[in-house]
């Protein structure tokens, strides 16, 4: 779908002279997202269809992508995950006519099965051993499809192409309001994100409960929303009300000056296949608290000195975190100025050379 995020990545490849880009949209909103309907720019449409929801998925079928894909004088194809009918059907399109396409997805098989469920699960991944190369969101990623490609094909498919490429977006105004970062004497911890389980936020307020508790000089940010927002303000004793700001959903452009008026960024998720707030978050000079089921946090956080990766689903491996980054001022001065450094690995500029070089090669092979 048109979200802000991937639209500022295609925008930036479609100003490139060395691509000449067509986007094909399977829908223009989700029911959990906020951002609304978003204009389409000329390169890009929403194909008419729907969506089911299977298995707590919403699996896609949008009729007439086989005629599409017929009619496209396209060099190169990038389908963009494997769940759905109208997924499905290009994949297999493509490789019935022998034509050259690509993938791009995050981390596959993250979810356990059953028998019934592992078996639908190979046969949707089926079609990714005729594809040109994998674009796999975060390093973790790229070693699970290449695992999975040697299991499909018994072999290591040396004509497969694999480059880690991770989700981006515009930094500039993130990397502005982080440089104007007023100092404060109390730690402002920041999330951004769906007030959802998978998200941990749960956990979060809990563990910043018990920070306050403890007599700690801290207050705590929510940008976002969801189906949890009014448990989670419940949850908040009515003495600790005054720290803990709900702001609600806030708009892309909102969130460059809700980051510099930060000073620790926090994703407890339970599950994130990559999570492009901790871009911004770096990018802003954060450091950040992340879980290791964050793929960003594997990439940007792992052994970079930016921050903390701890167990997911661990309340207390938060409140350890924070109360590190509360302790040590001059830790934090040195995670925030690693973090600027390593924003330069998802700068759009990096996004494009990386996207580039991919399909070159993958059109080549």
């Amino acid at each position: 779908m048109p979200s802000p995020y991937v639209q500022d990545l295609f925008t930036a490849l479609a100003v490139d002279n060395r691509i000449e880009l067509t986007v094909w949209y399977l829908e223009q909103v989700a029911p959990d997202t906020y951002w609304g309907e978003q204009a389409m720019p000329e390169y890009a449409c929403v194909l008419p269809g729907k969506w089911y929801g299977v298995s707590g998925a919403r699996v896609h079928w949008n009729p007439g992508i086989r005629q599409l894909i017929r009619d496209a004088e396209a060099d190169l194809f990038v389908i963009v995950g494997y769940i759905g009918f109208t997924n499905q059907v290009a994949m297999r399109t493509l490789t019935k006519l022998k034509r050259p396409w690509v993938f791009w997805g995050e981390i596959p098989g993250l979810h356990q099965r059953n028998w019934v469920g592992q078996r639908i699960r190979c046969f949707l991944q089926g079609p990714l051993k005729s594809a040109a190369g994998i674009a796999a969101v975060g390093s973790r990623a790229v070693n699970a499809y290449r695992l999975l490609q040697a299991q499909m094909t018994n072999s290591r498919a040396s004509h497969m192409v694999y480059r880690n490429i991770p989700y981006h977006c515009r930094l500039d105004e993130f990397e502005r309001y982080g440089a104007e970062r007023q100092q404060s004497d109390t730690v402002r911890f920041l999330y951004c994100g769906q007030l959802i389980y998978r998200k941990g936020v749960d956990l979060l307020c809990r563990a910043f409960c018990e920070l306050l508790q403890a007599g700690a000089e801290a207050t705590l940010t929510l940008a976002g929303e969801g189906p949890m927002r009014e448990s989670l303000q419940q949850s908040v004793p009515e003495g600790f009300r005054d720290r803990v700001f709900f702001l609600g959903f806030q708009s892309v452009n909102a969130l460059p000056r809700i980051f510099g008026e930060a000073d620790v960024f926090v994703l407890p998720s339970r599950h994130d296949g990559w999570g492009v707030v901790v871009n911004q978050a770096v990018a802003a000079g954060l450091p950040v608290i992340a879980t290791e089921a964050v793929g960003a946090a594997q990439d940007l956080v792992q052994g970079q000195g930016t921050g903390w990766v701890i167990p997911a689903d661990d309340e207390q491996a938060i409140l350890d975190a924070m109360q590190q980054a509360i302790s040590d001022s001059k830790q934090l001065s040195v995670m925030s100025r690693n973090a600027f450094d390593v924003a330069k690995q998802v700068s759009m500029d990096q996004a494009v050379t990386d996207w580039i070089d991919f399909l070159e090669t993958a059109l080549a092979g």
